[in-house]
């Protein structure tokens, strides 16, 4: 137990002693996590692509509705 408390006041003594450098290490990490965050979000992006042209098909047209086309959700409940 002495040890580990002897071992945390070390390391607390050597991030004030070296506290640009330990600024500096948070402040590359937290970077370093939005980047990959960001390709990740890319990437998951690109990956919805071939999902949505092999639900839809790759040759299908928007369609335009009118309001009196739709049919009445209730009414498809009671059947």
């Amino acid at each position: 137990m002495a040890l580990l408390v002897i071992a945390v006041i070390a390391v607390a003594l050597l991030a004030v002693w070296y506290l640009e450098w330990v600024v500096a290490a948070i402040i590359v990490m937290v970077a370093a996590a939005f980047l990959i965050l960001a390709l990740l979000f890319l990437l998951g992006g690109l990956a919805v692509i071939p999902y949505y042209f092999t639900k839809r098909g790759r040759d299908s047209q928007p369609g335009s509705y009118a309001l009196e086309q739709l049919k009445d959700p209730k009414d498809q409940e009671r059947k």
